[in-house]
């Protein structure tokens, strides 16, 4: 009996344990699962950003980008640029045209505004700190943003190459007279090279000068024309000083504030309003809206097209693809070649390597295409090269606020060579030095001249307390440095410069502590180009026209060689305009 008591108890203990462990299962698949490591993360739903506002610093062309964004879970819901010194109409293009583009796309995919890279490239950069500190990665946001032209074949009166100060008056003189016009630009924004002019609009007889009681003549501004370029042609100074003060009213009277002048044969604005060169094609450009221009930005010319020996119209190539604009007349205003190192080099060898001072878009492509309709080209050696530029490497900056406040050049050397006011004169005999030099002054720049001030600021100047320890910095010869600065002084001290003819001799180099900043010489414009006569028309090499093609400013030979390109491209570009309205009529 105790043998099956204890099989029995053995029996019943499994069942027990059996019982046990299925009822254990059964309760553990009834309770919820184990806890996560955090409650709060197991709760967390997964977003693209983390919401809220965020800041982005970057350095643009001429300083800073602040930029900051508002973003919500999963979408950026504002952009907005808090400050930023970049160039008016130029570099801040991308800064008023990517914040509507980036949220109503939802992508950072945006094309760099040809033109301005610099200031593209320096908002983005501020734009992915703003998504990084979001919490998302740039990259992940590059959904491809459609492309907004079109590329179908279309129909004008007049086709204008080129957005700068003389294809925009042509096309507004065009469009005034009842033609329907078509502006091509390649770049992202209008303004060319024109925008870069910082001296005075030549011009005489106008209201500017009659208000002040200056009584310098158009005569007289001939006169100085004809004496100061032998090269030209008398009956293009002609128009030129005939035309260049109604030229600056008519400017004047579109919003170019042209009101400023110390020279009997020029104008300019003031320092409130901005330089020449972006009030004027500013100016321009909304007098452009309200002719009715058809402005086409982004858009490259590539051939002007001929049928039976005529005009009849454009090729054009766009993000969208390439298309024809058929017109009657085409104004050439395409720029120079400043900016194309080959072509400068072919036409003045010395110049090959040497960076540009112009719109980026001055590559001499009128100039060929031009030329492949037989087009005559002519003194496509005459390229000026200016050395009152300053570059980091990356951006360069006009420091012409140097020589022209006091400032003296020398080379490598330590040693003066030029007139150190004379930046366009002096620019080849710089390259024929190796191509840079320096600018020597003293504290009281800095301290009575607030551009020079802001050029300190940005960090641009070598200093040292004393010419030696300068030189020493700077690693030019320390005596020949030393011994510049004392001669120099002497000069100032006499009111004479013996040695090149100074006539600013105002800097006592008496305040330490010293400075020195590092010039480079660009090549700044070209001034030959496709022969015209006066009426702007296009000639061949065996001097007959083509019939309804026309050319104006830097591009164009018209005779005047380089004489105030300012003024030209406005007096040019309104013959080069009416003529072709005449013509499409």
């Amino acid at each position: 009996m105790k043998k099956y008591a204890r099989v029995i108890s053995f029996i019943l203990c499994c069942l027990f344990v059996i019982s046990s462990v299925g009822c254990n299962q059964t309760v553990d698949k009834e309770q919820p699962p184990e806890p996560a490591e955090s409650n709060d993360a197991a709760n967390e739903t997964e977003t693209l950003f983390k919401s809220g506002t965020y800041t982005g610093i970057s350095k643009g062309r001429n300083g800073p980008i602040v930029v900051q964004i508002d973003f919500s879970d999963d979408t950026i819901d504002d952009v907005r640029v808090i400050s930023h010194r970049e160039t008016y109409n130029v570099g801040d293009v991308p800064i008023k045209t990517y914040p509507k583009i980036i949220v109503e796309n939802q992508s950072l995919d945006v094309d760099i505004i040809s033109g301005a890279t610099i200031s593209s490239v320096a908002f983005m950069e501020a734009v992915n700190q703003c998504v990084k500190e979001a919490g998302a990665d740039p990259a992940q946001l590059k959904e491809p943003i459609p492309v907004a032209e079109k590329a179908e074949d279309t129909t004008a009166d007049i086709v204008v190459i080129g957005g700068g100060s003389a294809g925009m008056t042509a096309a507004i003189y065009g469009a005034n007279a009842g033609r329907k016009v078509i502006l091509v630009e390649k770049l992202g924004f209008v303004g060319g090279t024109s925008a870069f002019s910082i001296e005075s609009f030549g011009s005489s007889e106008t209201s500017v000068h009659k208000g002040l009681g200056i009584t310098a003549t158009s005569e007289q501004n001939y006169e100085s024309f004809v004496k100061a370029n032998p090269k030209g042609d008398p009956e293009a100074f002609r128009i030129l000083a005939d035309n260049n003060g109604k030229a600056a009213d008519w400017l004047k009277s579109i919003g170019a504030p042209l009101s400023v002048t110390n020279n009997p044969f020029s104008v300019t604005s003031n320092r409130e309003a901005g330089p020449l060169g972006l009030v004027i094609t500013s100016a321009l450009a909304a007098e452009m809206k309200k002719a009715g221009v058809d402005i086409r930005v982004n858009t490259k010319a590539t051939e002007i097209v001929m049928e039976d020996g005529e005009i009849a119209g454009v090729k054009v190539e766009n993000p969208a693809g390439e298309y024809v604009i058929k017109s009657k007349a085409v104004i050439i205003a395409s720029g120079g070649f400043a900016a194309n190192n080959e072509m400068v080099s072919k036409y003045m060898p010395e110049l090959k390597g040497y960076n540009s001072s112009c719109s980026i878009g001055a590559k001499g492509d009128g100039h060929l295409m031009a030329e492949a309709l037989g087009a005559e080209l002519m003194d496509m050696d005459y390229i000026r090269v200016n050395f009152t530029y300053h570059t980091d490497g990356v951006r360069y900056y006009y420091i012409g606020c140097l020589p022209n406040n006091g400032a003296i050049f020398v080379n490598n050397e330590g040693e003066r060579f030029i007139n150190d006011q004379a930046a366009y004169g002096a620019g080849k005999t710089v390259v024929d030095q190796g191509g840079t030099g320096w600018m020597i002054f003293d504290q009281s720049m800095i301290d009575s001249i607030e551009e020079v001030r802001e050029y300190y600021e940005l960090g641009l100047f070598e200093s040292a307390p004393t010419i030696g320890e300068l030189a020493d910095k700077i690693g030019v010869n320390k005596d020949n440095l030393i011994a510049t600065v004392e001669k120099y002084k002497g000069f100032v001290e006499k009111g004479v410069d013996e040695d090149f003819g100074r006539k600013m001799l105002n800097l006592t180099f008496d305040e330490a502590p010293f400075y020195a900043c590092k010039m480079t010489c660009h090549v700044q414009g070209t001034f030959g180009g496709i022969k015209t006569d006066t009426n702007a028309q296009v000639l061949k090499t065996d001097g007959t026209i083509i019939p309804g093609l026309y050319a104006a400013g830097e591009c164009a030979s018209a005779g005047t060689y380089g004489a105030n390109p300012a003024a030209v491209n406005i007096v040019f570009g309104k013959i080069a305009g009416e003529n072709a309205a005449n013509y499409s009529e």
